[in-house]
């Protein structure tokens, strides 16, 4: 049986090819040009949302050059919502962690300290006094929980994971078998070192707080202990780490000491409460207190030299 030959009629095969090229082109052409509309529109709305932001900042007295530097650094949300000329803001708003909520503050310690460490001492409450402006913790079960003197865990808070590290020492899941390997690997080089003290309960802190207060008055109570509800070890995450039974500063001065200053990051730990940010943590320095905070965060830490505050000023957004 023969095939049949299919006739191709080129002419109107070359009719149709041009017929989609055109429509394609007329379909590019409506795109760009409602593109183009639109963003000419956009420039026109945002040369007057520019020309309005700025009016109002020269109406609060700053200059033209001022305000084009708080314009490419701040929200025309939080330009708006100004009520008032800041000093030096043309400066501060160029600064990381910059938050204009805290200008009032920065300005009260303008003269002490440089911009930066204005806006870092801020951020992290520390022109307050110790104690005041206390916020609750509303998710004490996570990893990176702050608890410090402006932060408190409920009374009623316990870790739902808590297990065994040594000793009837205690900690959360994940903190406890790092703290294992830590431990373990540390007396795997000959050095001795045990569990202290790991979770307490809320009562627990307040017994030992109030025993404190009662030994050595309050303003030593509160460098060397901390109140019910601002103690880490109520998270699980925090362990006290000895070698003879005591904790004081001379651990310091041991070679487990220096084995964790260089290894403890690895397993997800920090030094808590180092001895030249005292003014920042607010207690005294525990070369003895461990803190985890996870390997990412530790390290980062431990490179950069800073406090648990500052971490979460420079990485969590604190304010």
């Amino acid at each position: 049986m023969k095939r049949k030959k299919v006739k191709i009629y080129y002419g109107n095969l070359f009719l149709l090819i041009g017929f989609v090229l055109i429509l394609v082109i007329c379909v590019i052409f409506l795109f760009k040009r409602l593109n183009l509309n639109n963003s000419d529109s956009k420039k026109e709305s945002d040369t007057n949302n520019y020309k309005e932001v700025e009016s109002h900042l020269l109406e609060l007295g700053y200059n033209e050059k001022e305000a084009e530097v708080i314009v490419d650094n701040m929200s025309e949300s939080d330009i708006m919502e100004m009520d008032k000329k800041y000093d030096k803001l043309s400066e501060y708003v160029t600064k990381k962690y910059f938050h204009i909520e805290n200008m009032d503050r920065y300005l009260s310690l303008d003269k002490e300290y440089d911009i930066e460490e204005v806006i870092m001492r801020v951020n992290t409450n520390i022109d307050k006094p110790f104690y005041t402006d206390i916020k609750k913790i509303e998710d004490p079960s996570n990893l990176l929980v702050l608890v410090n003197k402006y932060n408190k865990l409920d009374e009623d808070y316990v870790p739902e994971d808590l297990v065994e590290v040594e000793n009837g020492k205690y900690m959360r899941r994940e903190a406890a078998e790092e703290m294992k390997s830590m431990i373990n690997d540390l007396k795997s080089t000959g050095l001795y070192i045990q569990a202290q003290s790991g979770y307490r309960s809320y009562s627990y802190q307040e017994e030992l707080y109030e025993g404190y207060v009662e030994k050595n008055g309050q303003k030593a109570a509160d460098a060397e202990s901390a109140k019910a509800g601002h103690s880490e070890h109520q998270t699980g995450l925090a362990m006290d780490l000895s070698i003879d039974g005591t904790l004081d500063e001379s651990f310091g001065d041991t070679p487990q000491f220096d084995w964790l200053s260089d290894n403890a990051y690895k397993y997800g730990y920090i030094l808590r409460y180092k001895k030249d940010k005292v003014y920042m943590t607010g207690y005294a320095y525990e070369p003895w207190h461990y803190r985890y905070v996870g390997v990412e965060a530790a390290t980062i830490i431990h490179n950069e030299d800073i406090t648990y505050e500052e971490y979460c000023v420079k990485y969590l957004g604190l304010y």
